[in-house]
């Protein structure tokens, strides 16, 4: 059942259903006045032409268009076409009962309140909306005020569904940072070069420990300073640097001046530059290179990085579900107005250019806070750097 009423059929059924119940719950009211039936069907007709015609009014034109644009006057304007066209249709009915002398000595006071004078004062004038808008709110207005609090309660749904969206997907991609197969990598050749006393240990497990600090306690938080991100990169890059030698060129370019204080999102570079070793570099060790380069513009931050795709090797699938978070993660926290991702691929390149705009610092995020992070850092690359 549940599956049939969320399809366009049952849709429309349930409008349906619901417009039945109006027309009976105004058939019930109108019975009341012991009109004649058509007199009575005359009552609940006009009402609920009026009703359907401003409910989806409002719905597919006033709210979208109107009420969310924040456009305040053709809103109010739009409210006081809908009563105007309930009070036009309420004259024209009237008009029709008195010509036929169909007007019982009952309701022959009401509608005259309407019918006496001209057709401007029994719709348009003072005199005329104050009688009107009684029979108004009880009539038009109750399907428009359900409209319009299903929309709060769905938007707020919504809302709460982006949020647990948000996290649940923020908590993945934090655990899935590391890859496993290069965290196993680096370890084997820190266990190889301490075996070999090789002077380059310490400084891959510093490397390391600043990766694992920034992933496991600075990167949860909504916005990161882009110096932080940037020394994670490096750290990373330094890392495969020293995993591949000579076999891997390695290039990195970086603006003499970034606004290392601004703030972005954090870990949005990471899987790109990952893609391009295990996708370009791994693929093929003859004649690779991995080219990443950043730079600022006015409160824009430029990144891109590059990677060599070997023509005769089999090729992988780009991306996956790494990048594909990044998509997702761009989308739910910049708007699309403020950030720019472009993937470009040859025969023999891979390149991704990411344009995004860097957010001014915040209050929470001050030297203080800022040290007190690069102090806990130090402390955990002092605890490992120990084991040497």
């Amino acid at each position: 059942m549940r599956h049939l009423l969320s399809r366009p059929l049952g849709s429309v059924l349930q409008h349906l259903f619901w417009w039945a119940l109006f027309v009976g719950f105004e058939y019930f009211v109108f019975s009341n006045w012991q009109e004649k039936p058509i007199v009575t069907w005359g009552f609940v007709l006009k009402d609920t032409i009026a009703t359907i015609c401003s409910y989806y009014f409002f719905s597919l034109v006033l709210l979208p268009r109107f009420l969310l644009q924040r456009r305040w006057l053709l809103t109010t304007l739009g409210i006081v076409a809908i009563y105007y066209f309930w009070a036009t249709l309420c004259y024209l009915c009237f008009s029709v009962f008195d010509h036929y002398g169909l007007v019982s000595k009952n309701a022959y006071a009401y509608m005259h309140r309407f019918l006496d004078g001209s057709i401007w004062e029994g719709i348009f004038s003072w005199r005329s909306v104050s009688m009107g808008l009684n029979d108004f709110s009880v009539t038009v207005i109750p399907p428009i005020l359900l409209r319009f609090i299903r929309f709060l309660l769905s938007s707020g749904n919504q809302s709460l569904r982006l949020q647990r969206e948000n996290l649940s997907l923020e908590v993945n991609f934090l655990k899935a940072q590391v890859n496993p197969h290069f965290l196993f990598n680096t370890l084997n050749n820190i266990y190889t070069m301490v075996v070999k006393q090789d002077e380059r240990a310490p400084d891959m497990v510093e490397h390391l420990s600043h990766l694992m600090h920034y992933t496991v306690y600075e990167s949860d938080a909504a916005l990161v300073p882009l110096g932080q991100e940037v020394s994670f990169l490096e750290s990373y890059l330094e890392l495969e640097r020293l995993r591949y030698g000579q076999k891997v060129s390695i290039t990195y370019q970086k603006a003499p001046v970034l606004p290392a204080h601004y703030q972005l999102t954090p870990l949005l570079f990471f899987p790109f530059v990952e893609n391009a070793f295990k996708h370009g570099v791994d693929s093929s060790l003859e004649a690779s290179w991995v080219a990443v380069t950043l730079a600022e513009h006015e409160g824009w931050l430029e990144f891109e990085v590059s990677n060599s795709q070997a023509p005769a090797s089999p090729k992988s699938a780009f991306g996956g579900v790494g990048i594909a978070n990044v998509r997702k993660r761009l989308a739910l926290h910049y708007p699309a107005q403020e950030y720019q991702l472009h993937i470009d691929s040859t025969a023999d390149m891979y390149r991704v250019t990411l344009t995004l705009r860097l957010h001014p610092p915040s209050h929470d995020t001050g030297p203080a806070v800022r040290k007190s992070k690069r102090t806990s850092a130090s402390a955990s690359v002092t605890s490992l750097t120990g084991l040497e």
